[in-house]
């Protein structure tokens, strides 16, 4: 019988997902990244695809109070 995922890998590539797109955020609000139509809107326009968590780090939308 074939083992069954436990979740780890999906978890791992959320986790690489969330560190990839922080590390775009990061480069592009420093000025160091020009932002490409690929990831869809940038931070700052309507429908942008980043994670919010990540946006909220970054100070470029405000959390939602609880």
């Amino acid at each position: 019988m074939a083992k069954r995922n436990s979740g780890s890998v999906r978890r791992r590539k959320s986790s690489d997902l969330l560190k990839q797109w922080r590390a775009i955020v990061e480069a592009w609000k420093q000025g160091h990244l020009e932002w490409q139509g690929a990831w869809g809107p940038a931070p700052n326009e309507p429908g942008c695809l980043c994670p919010r968590v990540i946006l909220v780090e970054q100070g470029l939308v405000v959390a939602e109070a609880a």
